[in-house]
């Protein structure tokens, strides 16, 4: 069962990779579906984990453009993101509507105005440019991330963390 669930993650791994290479703008890509996706079946680590690891892949491709200090904050906050996500959706059920509704509202306020007011002291009026393509781009990772998961056959679902299948 452990090598199901670690073939799962590098699957997952993967598939940050291939988000991070759809760019929206600069580094703004679809890297983070895979560590929704992560954080939903193996639980907020995982997710956190998947999250930066997209996020600086994406950067990299892209040559860092905001600098690398920025990118670093950046994925910690990406991390921070997908362990809250995960970390909602464990404790209220994964498919409850209210629990849905919450962690993609907190995903979204977390991704996109909270990475934002963060990085506002350091690249200052810049940030309001990134605000709609930031937006567009975490929301397409959240639907795809519900879509995918309500698709996903029981079987890889019983993968989930600590065999939790709410």
């Amino acid at each position: 069962m452990k090598i199901r669930k670690l073939t799962t993650v590098a699957v997952l791994l993967a598939l940050c990779v291939v988000g991070a290479n759809v760019k929206l703008m600069g580094s703004i890509a679809l890297d983070s579906f895979p560590a929704f996706l992560g954080a939903l079946l193996f639980g907020p680590w995982v997710g956190a984990f998947l999250g930066a690891f997209g996020h600086l892949i994406s950067s990299m491709l892209s040559g860092f453009p905001l600098t690398i200090p920025i990118h670093l904050i950046i994925a910690a906050l990406m991390a921070i993101c997908m362990a809250v996500f995960g970390f909602i959706r464990l404790r209220l059920g994964k498919s409850r509507w209210y629990s849905i509704l919450l962690a993609d509202v907190c995903g979204y306020l977390i991704n996109v105005p909270l990475d934002l007011l963060f990085l506002y002291p350091l690249m200052h009026q810049a940030v309001i440019a990134l605000f709609i393509p930031l937006t567009i781009a975490t929301v397409a990772n959240l639907v795809l991330t519900e879509v995918v998961y309500v698709a996903l056959p029981q079987r890889i679902k019983s993968l989930s963390f600590l065999g939790v299948t709410r």
